[in-house]
C-alpha cells in the first residue's frame, strides 16, 4: 500500500518491533501526504484529517535556522516544526485503514494487518 510505503520510506514505521525515536520535521510529513493524496481524490477528506492530526500533533522541537545558515534554502531565515516520528506513524497507519475501510482496491484486512505489523 503506498501510504504505508510512503511511512517507511519516512522512518516512521520501524519492522523490527521497537518504536521510531526522534523527530521528523512536519513540512517533510505533510508534503508527503500532500503527493499520497493525488492518487487518492475520492478520500480527499482523510487527507485533510491526516494533515491536521500532524498540525495538531506533540512538537518534537522547533529550529530556528539563520538567513547566513549553510541549512537555509535560498538564504531565507526559517523555523521549522519538528513532530514525534512515532505518533506521525501512527497517522499514517489509521490513514492506511481508513482507506483500506472506504476504497475497493485497497484491502482493509491488509491494511490493518500491516498497522498492527509495524506497530509490534
Amino acid at each position: 500500500m503506498d501510504v504505508l510505503d510512503t511511512a517507511r520510506e519516512l522512518g516512521l514505521l520501524a519492522e523490527n518491533e521497537t518504536q521510531p525515536v526522534g523527530g521528523i520535521a512536519e513540512e517533510l510529513v505533510l508534503h508527503a501526504l500532500e503527493k499520497l493524496a493525488v492518487n487518492h481524490p475520492d478520500s480527499s477528506d482523510l487527507f485533510t484529517q491526516a494533515a491536521l492530526r500532524v498540525q495538531l500533533g506533540r512538537s518534537a522541537g522547533l529550529e530556528h535556522v539563520a538567513a547566513d545558515s549553510v541549512f537555509a534554502r535560498h538564504g531565507t531565515a526559517r523555523a521549522e516544526q519538528f513532530r514525534y516520528r512515532a505518533e506521525m506513524g501512527e497517522v499514517f497507519i489509521d490513514l492506511a485503514i481508513d482507506l483500506g475501510g472506504r476504497e475497493p482496491d485497497v484491502d482493509p484486512i491488509d491494511a490493518l494487518e500491516a498497522g498492527l505489523v509495524a506497530q509490534g
